[in-house]
């Protein structure tokens, strides 16, 4: 079983898209990140990995129909079915939502990340790791809009590196 750790913050906005998180109230200037324990499952080319999430999560309002989801101490396990493994800890990453007035949310991950990606326009699903700034829009109901990732950050595959 290969297994790697790497001391990196992470932001799932798929754990935010799956409603594991709720919008602070606007009164408060930061949050109080509270605990987020979980697992869900998420499809890579060809096969399904399972992320496992143990940490915080907070949710900031900020003025301009503006959050920004804060991570601290989240740990992410990504395991294949054959057991092989690639886990992520810190907490320094940090994913902002702009809310837009068609309904659309421009999202932007900034700092070391773990993203999960619909199949959409044309590329399949699957699980990345991104540092630095890293965008991509999504409709009203929640589904791609454009580019899978824009800005000048990294994107690692971590499906890739599974299934190798």
């Amino acid at each position: 079983m290969k297994t790697s750790s790497i001391t990196r913050a992470l932001a799932p906005a798929a754990l935010a898209a799956a409603a594991l998180v709720a919008p602070a109230p606007a009164a408060l200037a930061a949050a109080t990140p509270g605990p987020i324990e979980g697992s869900f499952s998420v499809p890579c080319p060809g096969f399904k990995v399972v992320l496992s999430a143990n940490g915080k999560v907070g949710v900031v309002t900020l003025p301009g129909d503006r959050e920004k989801i804060i991570w601290p101490g989240l740990s992410i396990t990504v395991t294949d079915n054959s057991g092989e493994s690639i886990t992520y800890t810190g907490a320094s990453g940090v994913t902002h939502i702009q809310y837009l007035d068609d309904g659309s949310q421009f999202v932007t991950a900034t700092g070391p990340n773990v993203v999960t990606v619909p199949r959409a326009n044309g590329h399949p699903a699957g699980v990345y790791f991104t540092t630095g700034n890293v965008s991509w829009t999504l409709d009203r109901r929640g589904r791609e809009v454009g580019g899978m990732f824009t800005g000048k950050g990294t994107v690692t595959d971590i499906c890739a590196a599974l299934a190798d």
